[in-house]
């Protein structure tokens, strides 16, 4: 299926956001298009590639405000942006692995 440019940037913002299928559909005027739905779940789908865009684009902008708050000492945030570390650093290993 073809989409628009201004829907997929309208589903890169909706990723950032977190939102679900049901909410993204919703808001976008999307009939219940069983295409539309299995777009939004194949990764391969130009769909699905810019929802994930929008869902690491806010992990990005997240984790580097938790970055600079870690550098001025906040143990707390310290403490998370450690955690974000091992974790993303797992993923990368699953991901090489493959």
């Amino acid at each position: 299926m073809e989409y628009s440019e201004e829907l997929l940037t309208q589903i890169v913002q909706a990723g950032t956001l977190g939102y679900p299928l049901s909410k993204i559909m919703n808001i976008f005027d999307i009939k219940d298009d069983a295409k539309f739905k299995a777009d939004f779940y194949d990764e391969k789908s130009v769909l699905w590639k810019s929802y994930k865009k929008g869902i690491d684009k806010s992990d990005f902008i997240l984790d580097s405000k938790l970055f600079e708050i870690a550098k001025s000492g906040d143990l707390k945030a310290i403490e998370k942006y450690n955690l974000m570390k091992r974790n993303n650093l797992h993923d990368y290993n699953k991901e090489k692995n493959k």
